[in-house]
């Protein structure tokens, strides 16, 4: 063999020794850098898919503490029922009975729609305070309280029958909300028993008002003139400045 062909032997070696050195860095350097760069990539994917419930998480508890809230859902009934929810309500008292009605045209009224078992009440002649109580005026309710300040009507107390149980909480809402416009505040409490207690308020111009739900579908309604009640409190604070 003569010296050239060993020349070129040795560069063709040279050669394949190069190509597999350069082989056995991409292998140690490179090689894990793509492992590296893949094992990041599937982490990211597995942070992504951690994460998304994470960012769902708010809606749902949101939905979920809607659901809790008395009624809640009500309006979205509404929209779906074409139920119109006044903005400003004009609530001047209960049905016929309106603010400033003295006992005894309440007492007329009444028997004029045909509800004879009535009761009138005063605790002493010389009191500012008095009262009319109806006791099943019809099917759906089995009492009304009417009171009166110096013989003006200013608050009435609705409490329904065991016929009207039937009503579901979210109805009935509906219902007051279509005479009362949206309530400005809900809130559930918990009496000496245990049971939890379902309240619903609203505050117009003229009234307040108040549904309180019980279990077992026992609802009451507690309907205020806003005059009076103002009334009310400059006389006790006139009160606490006496001597």
């Amino acid at each position: 063999m003569n010296d050239k062909l060993k020349l070129i032997i040795f560069g063709l070696g040279g050669m394949v020794g190069s190509f597999l050195l350069i082989l056995l860095i991409f292998w140690l350097v490179l090689s894990p850098k793509a492992k590296s760069e893949a094992q990041m990539a599937e982490t990211e994917a597995q942070a992504a898919q951690a994460t998304a419930p994470a960012q769902e998480a708010p809606a749902a508890q949101a939905v979920e503490k809607g659901q809790r809230v008395p009624g809640g859902e009500v309006l979205e009934i509404a929209d779906v029922l074409g139920q119109e929810i006044p903005l400003e309500p004009k609530v001047t008292g209960y049905g016929w009975a309106n603010w400033g009605m003295s006992a005894a045209d309440v007492l007329a009224h009444l028997a004029q729609d045909g509800v004879s078992d009535t009761v009138y009440y005063k605790p002493t002649t010389d009191s500012d305070f008095s009262s009319v109580v109806a006791l099943n005026p019809d099917p759906e309710r089995y009492k009304i309280e009417y009171r009166f300040y110096n013989d003006k009507l200013f608050h009435a107390e609705v409490f329904y029958s065991d016929a009207f149980k039937s009503n579901t909480f979210n109805s009935f809402l509906l219902s007051m909300m279509t005479k009362y416009g949206r309530p400005y505040e809900q809130y559930a409490s918990v009496d000496e028993a245990g049971n939890v207690i379902l309240h619903v308020k609203w505050d117009t111009e003229d009234s307040l008002i108040e549904l309180v739900a019980r279990p077992r579908g026992v609802y009451s309604v507690f309907i205020d003139s806003q005059v009076t009640l103002i009334q009310l409190e400059e006389a006790r604070k006139a009160l606490d400045r006496l001597p």
